[in-house]
């Protein structure tokens, strides 16, 4: 978990500092400190604290200096410990952070408890406890259950203390944890060894002793400290120096000097009871010097205490300005949000009108092009009107000259086409163009042009095509044209189409090529209609 917890500070490392990078720094300290790393356990956490104050964070400041107040006040520096918690639980309170500050308020009232003042953090406990229990919170009962245990053994109440401890012990085996029960039970053998219950205390302690690893150095170092007690106790002493020296390890490694101060006298008492004058000798000028150093931090705790107990007002003076700067990010917060949102109805407008604008070019640019079409197709047949037609013609010639590709066209109009609009009405007559357009376009390519020039006169342009293919084309016009059921349109009407062909040879301009196909178009006419001649 540390080594992923660190993998996460470089990612999150820019910018700094950051909140998500100083709740990491938080949470590596706190690692650390469960693994034993306590000094580097305490410079992540004061550092994450440097930085909870650089971005005026209420929240993470209150979690750094409960997180750092706790370890503290566990290795017995009370005074920095008590300023710490007490800030802390004060900011909870005020950000109505209640599980926290309650939690935190607990610390308190064990460091009341390992300071000396068992009375006051009894009073703070059972008013936590009877809370915790009230609204169900059974874990958190349980933590403050022990707490009470430790300061009803401080006050000499051994028997109600054993009573707390194994209310502990039975809560744990319900709940079929194994570390906690056996906390529980070194926590009971502590107090059997006080009242002389050695075999007793040491069949908890053997029963204990598998279920607590060394890593949890707080549990593990008072369970060696209360072997090497029972072994003093049962004159085993080689045994009583391996529990003890086994205990110093793990109270230098927790940094805890009030239980290394313990374990020293004990130690002093076995060598004693070995005849070891010397290595006594060693452990009792330890355990002075221990002590020399836990008494002068004590009176500086005592001073603090009184600090503590009588400039609150300065502390609460403090967070409240750091309360209120919090505010005041939160309203900066809020402007900004509000500009944004601002930013977001004035983008959406600009883009409601840039639609509206575009919409109408759109349609501006498809009515120009529709006009363009109107102008250039015939508004009966849809075909391609005269100036469009004479327009591509044009075109084909240059690009025909070009390439040396052939191009052709048909000249051909309705045989007799006054006569059916005089006798059968105009409005035949222009179904009859329609049909014969239609006709000849589902005949042509693609490529190819079909245009009207003329009332009943079209005009077929076909490029790369031969003279030759070109009359073929129009024979099956013709054919195709005189075959159709024209009485789907008029029962008395049979509508045939006479045409003329040409190839384009040295002409440069569509005249010319129009006027062979007209002479060709007459002859075809004069040899009695329904034919086609070639220019």
């Amino acid at each position: 978990m540390i080594e992923y917890t660190k993998q996460q500070l470089l990612i999150y490392s820019e910018p700094y500092p950051s909140e998500i990078h100083t709740d990491l720094l938080l949470c590596l300290g706190y690692q650390k400190q469960l693994a034993g790393q306590t000094e580097e356990a305490f410079t992540d956490i004061s550092s994450a604290i440097n930085s909870a104050y650089e971005l005026e964070s209420p929240r993470l400041i209150a979690d750094g200096r409960s997180i750092r107040g706790s370890l503290m006040s566990y290795q017995g520096n009370y005074n920095a410990a008590l300023e710490d918690l007490i800030t802390a639980q004060h900011l909870y309170e005020k950000l109505n952070l209640t599980y926290w500050a309650n939690q935190t308020l607990n610390e308190i009232a064990t460091s009341y408890r390992r300071f000396g003042d068992s009375e006051t953090a009894l009073k703070y406990q059972i008013k936590l406890e009877k809370m915790y229990i009230e609204s169900g919170r059974l874990f958190e009962a349980d933590i403050v259950n022990v707490q009470i245990a430790f300061s009803l053994e401080a006050l000499g109440k051994i028997n109600e203390s054993t009573e707390r401890f194994y209310k502990s012990l039975k809560y744990w085996e319900s709940k079929q944890e194994k570390v906690p029960a056996a906390d529980a039970k070194v926590n009971i053998a502590g107090n059997l060894i006080q009242q002389g219950q050695i075999d007793k205390a040491l069949t908890l302690l053997k029963q204990a002793e598998p279920d607590i690893p060394d890593k949890h150095e707080g549990p593990h170092s008072f369970m060696s400290l209360y072997f090497a007690q029972v072994y003093l106790a049962k004159n085993e002493l080689d045994k009583a120096i391996k529990y003890s020296n086994q205990a110093s390890i793990d109270f230098n490694r927790g940094a805890n000097k009030r239980g290394e101060a313990q374990n020293l006298r004990l130690l002093n008492d076995i060598y004693l009871a070995k005849g070891d004058v010397t290595n006594a000798h060693k452990a009792l000028t330890a355990f002075i010097d221990m002590h020399l150093i836990l008494d002068k931090q004590i009176m500086s705790d005592r001073n603090a205490e009184m600090q503590t107990r009588f400039n609150t007002d300065k502390v609460h003076n403090e967070n409240q300005l750091l309360l209120k700067a919090a505010n005041d990010k939160e309203l900066q917060l809020q402007i900004m949000q509000r500009n944004e949102t601002l930013q977001v109805v004035i983008i959406t407008l600009v883009a409601i009108i840039l639609l509206i604008v575009s919409v109408f070019a759109y349609k501006q640019v498809k009515r120009k092009r529709r006009y363009q079409t109107l102008a250039l197709t015939d508004e009966l047949t849809g075909l391609s009107n005269r100036r469009d037609t004479y327009y591509q013609g044009g075109n084909f010639i240059k690009q025909a000259r070009q390439s040396g590709k052939p191009f052709s066209v048909i000249s051909f109009d309705a045989d007799r086409f006054k006569q059916v609009n005089d006798t059968l009405g105009h409005d035949i007559g222009d179904k009859v163009l329609v049909k014969l357009a239609a006709l000849t376009m589902g005949m042509m390519r693609e490529n190819d042009v079909v245009g009207r020039v003329g009332g009943e006169e079209f005009l077929v342009l076909l490029p790369n095509i031969s003279n030759t293919i070109a009359q073929e084309i129009a024979q099956r016009l013709i054919d195709c044209i005189a075959n159709y059921d024209w009485s789907l349109i008029s029962p008395e009407l049979h509508q045939t189409v006479s045409a003329g062909v040409t190839s384009l040879t040295n002409e440069t301009e569509l005249s010319p090529l129009l006027l062979k196909a007209d002479h060709a178009l007459y002859r075809a006419k004069a040899d009695g209609r329904n034919c086609v001649r070639n220019a």
